[in-house]
This record gives structure tokens, sequence and C-alpha cells, in this order.
């Protein structure tokens, strides 16, 4: 895990104030995160499987969510 890869996902999750909101996920310091993100500590092995797991419920939510507007859009689209 990269300092690069970590924003990215960081980003990706939270947006670009992504720092505080990723340490909170974590559980750990926000002074931890911005350490790993400036490359001033190394980040621990285990973040990348944290990470991947974040990741992978907030896809699940966001295309949930997707899937339930398309659905609400084709009911409009009926009724009209």
């Amino acid at each position: 895990m990269t300092p690069d890869l970590l924003a990215v996902a960081g980003e990706a999750l939270f947006g670009s104030e992504w720092r505080r909101a990723l340490a909170a996920a974590l559980g750990v310091d926000p002074r931890l995160v911005q350490r790993w993100a400036g490359g001033q500590r190394e980040i621990p092995g285990t973040v990348a499987p944290a990470l991947l797991a974040l990741l992978g419920r907030e896809a699940s939510g966001l295309e949930g969510r997707a899937l339930a507007m398309r659905r609400a859009a084709a009911a409009i689209a009926e009724a009209e």
C-alpha cells in the first residue's frame, strides 16, 4: 500500500476531506492517517484489507441506491 493508493481509496470513499473520515472508519488517530498519506509512516499491512472491505461495502450500497433510482424513474415515466 502506497500513500498514493491510500489517497485514491480515501477520496473515493469520503471525498476531498478524506483523512479524518478514514481515520474514524479505521479506528485510528487522524494524525496517523496524515502521516501515512504524507509518507512519514509506513502503512500497516492491515490497512489494505480494511480498505478493500470499506470500498466493497460502499460500492454495493451505491449500486443498490442506483437501482432504486432507476426503478423510481421508470415508475414516474410509466405514470406520465
